[in-house]
């Protein structure tokens, strides 16, 4: 059974705020059910706000954020833990020692500052670009508002429609701490403008400022501070009000979910791009730096933005913000970060699945061979430890037995695996075999499989075993063959089927839904590698086998062929003719040369349609021969 534990790990307090915790909370809310976890904080947090049904570890005072690695791999090991952090406090060093420590790192960002060597980082500043990170190869980045740290009920209330058809209910929150306390500044101006008949504001847990406890007291018809609410609560007081002031932080995303004209800034560094990018999408009122902000300047603000008669603008801008699939991208980022991967490729097919997987998945190595020359310059490229070379004799096993990894796949693999690599998973060593197996075990299948006038192959996903292609089946995928299908087309076909099939093995695992079918023997059939050579046409065949024959091994592939006048002719395309045919013609005769060169078979006539050669001319009578055959 395939299960990793996730560790949360966060910090905030009054000085650098609570945002980072509440963050992770809503990653929290969509694996809970799901995956096991544990949140952990150091001692100087204000560990009070982690909800009491999390399971929690707290960092031990003395273990400083240099020492912090040694002290995870001594308390969890990377084989059962992966990491989510969110805190300023990870810079590119932290990440770095965490990768060399065999951790799968996922990192929540908004500086883009850090160079990153996390495996995933997430930004949900719809502003922030690509072009703003520098990162290693291997780092995938998820970046802008489908990404968005949201909890449930905000999820939900992002699909719905509202209408504010009046403005009276503010809602007010600047944070955990508010170390400029512009809560009671946005208040006191608030109090100024009549039309406001309630003010709910929300402190947050590190909030240590008294005045606005005796303003409450003096407006209690107006005023309602609250403190430490949890979702549900937050929400509804949120849904009561139609106005909000609130700084480009979490509390805006939820603010922008539930759907209000809402005046917004800036007071920390790390709030500035989401300001910008909120701005950009002209979902909020321009607040700008908010830091210097006094009394008299909310004020202003306020008022210019009950001047508006488009209010209705700002919301529709907000609800284009956000969809229905956030929850679902974050549950794949972890299920594909949870997975360690090593990867077995060859060839063309080999190099388009392994790009799609790295889109998506930590691959940590790569076993290939000195041929395949993408595959070698796309590991280096992006930073994979990779092998080219024949893996047997323990060459590929003394590469990889550092790794560890929970699943090995092979894609198009030239060798055959032997078992100290096969055993080396924690988990499972899989193949996509471009056959439907039991039927055309071996090399080239699809080639085969045209060969003998199939009308459909497929591919399959195994497990691999000690023999050739016999391991107990995953899944399978039947792919049609087309009358014209040539073996190039079907490899094009199989393309678009490998990574999915592979995806899917990955997902089974993850969720431990994997199921396994032994293969039928009785069915089994098996046939051999191919090479240029084998490739000569024989006359004596009918007129389907022929042409079934040089379709399977059209160009770009070296192509079935025939002998005329001591000179080798690669035959690419065939079709039947409507030429008559006799007795007294042999197989192989040339009938006709217009529009094609029409040769007779066993059951009629073939045109050659497409021909590589040069300076041949043909002539009717003459016999295409096997004179060079050995």
């Amino acid at each position: 059974m395939f299960q990793k534990k996730i560790i949360f790990r966060a910090d905030g307090n009054s000085t650098i705020g609570l945002g980072h915790l509440y963050r992770l909370f809503s990653l929290i809310e969509i694996v809970k059910d799901t995956l096991e976890f544990i949140f952990l904080t150091h001692h100087n947090s204000t560990d009070s706000v982690i909800p009491d049904k999390y399971i929690k570890r707290i960092i031990p005072q003395n273990i400083s954020i240099e020492d912090e690695p040694k002290w995870l791999v001594d308390n969890f090991s990377p084989n059962e833990y992966i990491i989510i952090a969110d805190g300023y406090q990870f810079i590119s060093s932290y990440q770095k020692d965490l990768k060399s420590k065999g951790y799968s790192l996922i990192y929540i960002d908004d500086l883009a500052k850090e160079y990153m060597y996390a495996d995933v980082v997430i930004n949900h500043s719809p502003y922030i670009k690509e072009k703003h990170y520098k990162k290693a190869p291997y780092t995938r980045l998820a970046l802008g508002t489908k990404y968005s740290l949201l909890r449930p009920l905000f999820l939900k209330a992002a699909k719905q429609d509202r209408i504010i058809n009046k403005i009276d209910c503010a809602f007010v929150c600047f944070g955990g701490a508010d170390p400029f306390n512009l809560s009671l500044k946005a208040v006191k101006a608030l109090l100024q403008v009549e039309k406001f008949k309630k003010i709910h504001v929300i402190l947050g847990g590190a909030y240590k400022h008294k005045e606005i406890y005796n303003l409450e007291n003096k407006h209690s018809d107006i005023i309602t501070t609250y403190q430490n609410l949890d979702e549900s609560e937050l929400i509804k007081v949120m849904c009561k009000s139609n106005f909000a002031i609130a700084p480009a932080s979490t509390i805006l995303y939820e603010l922008s979910c539930v759907k209000m004209p809402i005046l917004s800034g800036f007071f920390v560094e790390n709030q500035e791009l989401i300001y910008k990018g909120f701005l950009e999408n002209q979902a909020i009122y321009k607040g700008g730096n908010m830091k210097d902000y006094q009394v008299l300047d909310f004020v202003n603000q306020i008022k210019d933005i009950l001047k508006d008669q488009n209010i209705n603008a700002i919301i529709e801008s907000q609800k284009k913000l956000f969809d229905n699939k956030i929850a679902s991208r974050h549950l794949n980022i972890i299920n594909e970060t949870i997975i360690s991967i090593g990867v077995l490729c060859s060839g063309g097919l080999g190099l388009d699945t392994l790009i799609k997987l790295a889109k998506e998945y930590t691959i940590q190595f790569v076993l290939t061979d000195k041929n395949s020359i993408g595959i070698i310059d796309f590991a280096k490229k992006n930073s994979i430890p990779f092998y080219a070379g024949n893996p047997r004799k323990g060459k590929g096993y003394n590469f990889i037995k550092e790794f560890n990894i929970d699943i090995i796949a092979s894609i198009n693999y030239l060798f055959l695996v032997e078992e100290d690599i096969i055993n080396h998973s924690n988990t499972l060593t899989f193949n996509i075999h471009g056959s439907l197996l039991p039927k055309y075990r071996g090399r080239t299948p699809h080639v085969w499989a045209i060969i003998n006038g199939e009308e459909k192959a497929g591919v399959t996903a195994h497990i691999i075993d000690k023999s050739c292609d016999t391991g107990k089946i995953i899944h399978q995928i039947e792919i049609p063959i087309g009358i014209e299908d040539t073996g190039a087309i079907m490899l094009e076909k199989y393309a678009k089927s490998y990574y999915p099939l592979v995806k899917k093995v990955l997902n089974d695992v993850v969720n431990n839904q994997l199921t396994l079918s032994i293969q039928n023997e009785k069915e089994a059939t098996y046939f051999g590698k191919r090479t240029p050579e084998d490739g000569e046409i024989n006359w004596q065949w009918t007129k389907e086998d022929i042409r079934n024959w040089v379709r399977a091994q059209a160009n770009p592939y070296p192509g079935a062929f025939t002998f005329y006048n001591n000179k080798k002719i690669i035959i690419d395309k065939v079709s039947f003719s409507e030429v008559k045919t006799s007795n007294n013609q042999l197989n192989g005769e040339i009938i006709q040369l217009n529009p094609y060169v029409t040769v007779k078979t066993k059951n009629g006539a073939i045109n050659l349609e497409t021909i590589r050669t040069e300076n041949c001319t043909f002539t009717i009578g003459k016999i295409f021969s096997n004179e060079n055959r050995k």
